[in-house]
């Protein structure tokens, strides 16, 4: 994997020029979201925000930095915390004890090498009853350039994750891919012209584009996307 921290930099900021698809994104996993919920790799806060009303959540990142950070943006919010995890210690399913009822993690997983490990302990964490949700780079097929670029060891398809699923007990309840247009923009990118990240120009006209795009995905369910999304249920 020709991994470069400068590509992964450059993806990160430019998430923000894509602001409506992490608004797309949140309005997928809503539904299956609890009152107490634990993120796995919470970043610098994009989903966070849109729990400040729940009863708890706590937020888990490998950096220290984003870590410091996103406790400072939050501060003022007794029922937000925020730890430095790695899931696949053996020590995160102390969070277990929690009480969590939600798990979710988004665009994180395909940069975790074990990622059978840290699944079975996200699982572990949850309550009898309760969500895992994750969203992941979708079909092995688009992976190229980019993904290289940025570490992403995988892209999934939904056999892949609802064995993945099923491997660690958990009784999957939805699938579905998102945003198709995404998906032939980053093949285009990633596959043909090779390049380490994406035009940011592109991610502005497709940010305009995005309500369109999930109007008409939320009529005609699409056969690939550029995410996958699964929902497990502990039983």
């Amino acid at each position: 994997m020709e991994f470069s921290e400068s590509a992964l930099q450059k993806v990160r900021e430019d998430r923000l020029l894509i602001d409506a698809v992490d608004q797309w994104l949140y309005e997928e996993i809503a539904p299956y979201l609890g009152q107490r919920i634990l993120e796995i790799g919470c970043g610098l806060g994009n989903f966070a925000r849109h729990l400040t009303e729940r009863e708890l959540y706590l937020g888990t990142e490998t950096s220290v930095e984003s870590i410091d950070f996103i406790s400072r943006q939050f501060a003022g919010h007794a029922n937000m915390l925020f730890a430095v995890a790695d899931a696949t210690a053996p020590g995160f399913v102390d969070f277990g004890q929690l009480g969590i009822d939600t798990v979710f993690s988004l665009n994180v997983f395909e940069h975790i090498e074990d990622h059978e490990t840290a699944l079975c302990n996200a699982a572990r964490v949850l309550q009898p009853g309760g969500h895992l949700i994750l969203v992941v780079p979708a079909h092995m097929a688009l992976y190229g350039a980019i993904d290289r670029a940025i570490g992403h060891y995988r892209r999934y398809d939904k056999r892949m994750a609802a064995d993945l699923f099923s491997q660690t007990g958990l009784q999957v309840i939805a699938q579905k891919y998102i945003n198709a247009l995404g998906a032939l923009g980053w093949g285009v990118n990633s596959r043909l012209r090779k390049q380490e990240t994406p035009p940011s120009g592109q991610l502005r006209l497709f940010n305009i584009l995005v309500p369109g795009i999930k109007a008409v995905e939320r009529v005609v369910p699409m056969p690939f996307g550029i995410s996958l999304l699964t929902v497990g249920r502990r039983s």
